[in-house]
């Protein structure tokens, strides 16, 4: 494809999957929302930037078609629709499992699964000041996708809005982090299972494969050992709800060992609901 008719199909996947359905979906009811969302994820052409990982990674993990791709695809619409219904003021649909500290000073531990989003906002709403830990965002990630960089410069100003104390971007942090973690006004959240070197200390069974992770985050637990709490947020794929669980961890299970297993638990109860399938490739090492 020429360049610019490739140009012209990035914008319109890239502001039909980002805004139009997502957009439309957070102004209607939950069941009607997922069920637009699983039929708009079922057109492969709008994914298909990632079809190629995806696959890869289905093949590679599960051995057999399990729908990866459309539920993958799903999964990122239904956390786009949560992004939009915030930044509108309407609040994410949530169905609370569990509950936060009543205050801060501890750990938000969560993997890249369903939506992280609810957490935070959840958190906020609670009083326990929120720090989200995250990547920063340029423009150099995303090469000719206006649409694209600016839908997540929206994502990383709604993450700034639900942070009174402050989000936290990586790359010269680990001050940051552990004032922020020592002074115990605050509460760290940290997303722990970005994918690493494949022969990592630290894995997740992901399907089939063995997906290293990055170390930084759960280096920190292990050194620091503050409390933990858990949180995964699960879309309900009969309500539509984003069923968020949380679960207040004891000192065994605070360390990354015993966290590691928490996070194993909550991946295979739906791990196609993981939303870095479609990058993976790099990190696994042999079937598990």
């Amino acid at each position: 494809m020429i360049a610019p008719l490739r140009w012209i199909r990035h914008q319109v996947t890239d502001a039909a999957t980002a805004v139009v359905a997502p957009l439309v979906a957070a102004l209607l009811p939950a069941r009607i929302s997922k069920s637009l969302l699983w039929r708009i994820a079922g057109l492969s052409w709008l994914f298909a930037e990632h079809r190629q990982a995806v696959e890869k990674s289905e093949q590679r993990c599960f051995g057999e078609p399990v729908g990866l791709l459309q539920h993958w695809a799903w999964t990122n619409l239904m956390d786009a629709m949560e992004t939009w219904r915030i930044a509108l003021g309407l609040g994410p649909r949530l169905d609370i499992q569990g509950q936060w500290p009543e205050h801060p000073g501890f750990v938000a531990a969560g993997i890249h699964y369903g939506s992280g989003i609810g957490a935070l906002w959840h958190l906020r709403e609670q009083g326990l000041s929120p720090r989200l830990v995250y990547r920063p965002v340029v423009r150099g990630d995303m090469p000719g996708r206006p649409v694209l960089y600016l839908w997540a410069r929206l994502r990383v100003h709604l993450m700034h809005r639900l942070c009174p104390a402050g989000a936290i971007a990586t790359g010269r942090s680990s001050e940051t982090i552990l004032e922020a973690l020592r002074e115990q006004r605050s509460t760290m959240m940290l997303v722990l299972d970005t994918p690493g070197a494949p022969d990592s200390r630290w894995q997740l069974t992901v399907g089939g494969c063995r997906v290293g992770l990055r170390t930084g985050g759960l280096r920190l637990l292990e050194e620091e050992a503050p409390r933990v709490t858990f949180f995964h947020g699960r879309f309900d794929r009969d309500s539509g709800l984003t069923r968020l669980t949380l679960r207040t961890l004891d000192a065994e299970e605070s360390g990354p060992a015993g966290l590691m297993e928490v996070m194993q638990a909550a991946i295979d109860e739906d791990p196609c609901q993981w939303v870095l399938w479609h990058c993976i490739e790099g990190h696994c090492s042999a079937p598990a």
